[in-house]
């Protein structure tokens, strides 16, 4: 399988040389030309036209990290100033380039506050301002906003290098979690949170570990649900939102159930379920204190497994762990990834594995809860130890 897996990488990436090579051609000679095309495509640029076929050729040589300084507050253009000695990111901040993707920022909407978002200590008099750049071929990177990727941990930094390092002849941003997760903390997420808080409240409202499987059913797998999701609901419940023992999220049991308190009615003005309205209130109250960082790790989490209480209670431990606040022993992210995938992992239990699909699935799923986590972590124990 994995040799298999090469020879149609190989053949992709032969595939769009040989695009590019004829779409060149047939530019220079011909005002039909594939390129030529591309580009007169509505809402499609220059530039994400020739990013796509060219394949996101490595254009660099040597990774590295750079100190750097703090963010600073966009002029009005919405530029920082930081040295020329720069080099923008090949990573678009839009797909393809375009302005087809919705509730991207293609600009710094709440300059006031972007700053503040990702730089908690700002105004605090302990703060050391250790801010680290990564840099190819000594020229320091951008986001694809074009603002400068500044990150709070020199951690964080080394291993977004080490992302870049790892990319051979032609760049795959899928293949760079955090990377990703910084630059839309930097771009996206400081500059207006709104849709990413109110996303989170959504998977709270729909959230999958409070939909449990009848025990008259399939007990075998409503028992893996409560040995996964269990405890993590009272984390959350009581040490995070620090609500009363008896006081915890709604939860559907079996089908016919969800159906019946989900809907919208008299009593459930949204539809989701109707967990209490402290719960929920305490919830928006924690998730708007995060800072930009911390938010992105926490979308993140929530959008690979489909449930606020999973994403939460990780990168409640995470950034505990690294205040030194955490009353528990250090986990691996590695519970969380299991506790997003308990039906999952019960269906190819029962039905088998299928290649290509269920096991990418697994690696996909624990590479993004892994590197929320480790976002998460690493700015929290950044910020402490500047005095947060």
């Amino acid at each position: 399988n994995r040799a298999a897996s090469k020879l149609l990488q190989a053949n992709i990436t032969s595939f769009e040389a040989t695009l590019l090579r004829r779409a060149t051609a047939s530019s220079s000679s011909s005002s039909s030309g594939v390129l030529r095309r591309a580009l007169s495509s509505k809402n499609v640029t220059a530039a994400a036209a020739d990013r796509r076929l060219a394949g996101r050729r490595r254009f660099y040589n040597k990774v590295g990290i750079a100190p750097s300084i703090a963010p600073v507050k966009p002029d009005k253009n919405n530029k920082v100033t930081n040295g020329d000695n720069t080099v923008q990111s090949p990573i678009s901040a839009g797909v393809d380039g375009t302005q087809s993707a919705t509730g991207v920022n293609t600009s710094i909407k709440d300059s006031s506050k972007w700053t503040l978002r990702l730089n908690p200590n700002k105004d605090n008099d302990n703060n050391k301002e250790e801010w680290y750049s990564v840099t190819l071929d000594g020229r320091a990177i951008r986001t694809p906003l074009g603002l400068p990727f500044a990150l709070p941990s020199p951690a964080l930094a080394l291993a977004v290098a080490s992302e870049w390092d790892s990319q051979k002849l032609y760049l795959q941003p899928a293949q760079m979690p955090i990377m990703t997760l910084c630059c839309t903390a930097i771009d996206q997420v400081a500059s207006d949170p709104t849709a990413h808080q109110t996303d989170i409240i959504r998977y709270l409202r729909n959230d999958t570990s409070c939909y449990w499987t009848d025990p008259t059913e399939d007990r075998v797998l409503n028992r893996q649900q409560a040995q996964a999701w269990e405890k993590l609901h009272k984390t959350v419940s009581s040490e995070l939102l620090g609500l009363p023992d008896d006081l915890g999220p709604a939860q559907a049991v079996g089908g016919s159930d969800a159906l019946l308190i989900s809907r919208k009615s008299d009593g459930n003005k949204m539809s989701g379920l109707p967990h209490p309205p402290l719960l929920v209130e305490k919830a928006k109250k924690w998730i708007d204190s995060l800072d930009a960082w911390t938010l992105t790790a926490l979308y993140s989490a929530c959008a690979e497994s489909k449930s606020f209480f999973i994403a939460a209670a990780m990168i409640f431990e995470a950034t505990q762990h690294a205040k030194g606040e955490c009353k528990v022993a250090t986990r691996d992210p590695k519970w969380a990834v299991q506790a997003a995938r308990v039906e999952e992992e019960f269906n190819i239990e029962m039905w088998g594995l299928v290649e290509g699909g269920h096991d990418y699935d697994r690696l996909n799923s624990s590479i993004q809860m892994h590197a929320a986590s480790f976002v998460a972590q690493n700015v929290a124990a950044s910020f402490h130890l500047d005095g947060r």
